[in-house]
């Protein structure tokens, strides 16, 4: 494991946001009542379980069809 991954913490993560991005996040923030981290964390979350793979530039693949092609 390597050193900047805490077992029980997980791993800590920077990220630059453009302006427009950084006024979505927070808008959607204040939207769910959450912070701009959890928000953040929270949206993550959910695409990497959506997604499975951004194979070529806009166009996305969910995790039934990844499913789908292994099959």
């Amino acid at each position: 494991m390597p050193a900047h991954i805490n077992k029980d913490k997980g791993m800590q993560v920077l990220l630059r946001l453009s302006p427009e991005m950084t006024a979505m996040l927070s808008q959607a923030a204040d939207r769910s009542g959450r912070s701009n981290t959890k928000e953040a964390l929270v949206r993550l979350e959910d695409h990497l379980k959506s997604f499975t793979d951004l194979a070529t530039p806009g166009r996305r693949f969910t995790a039934e069809d990844s499913d789908k092609a292994i099959k």
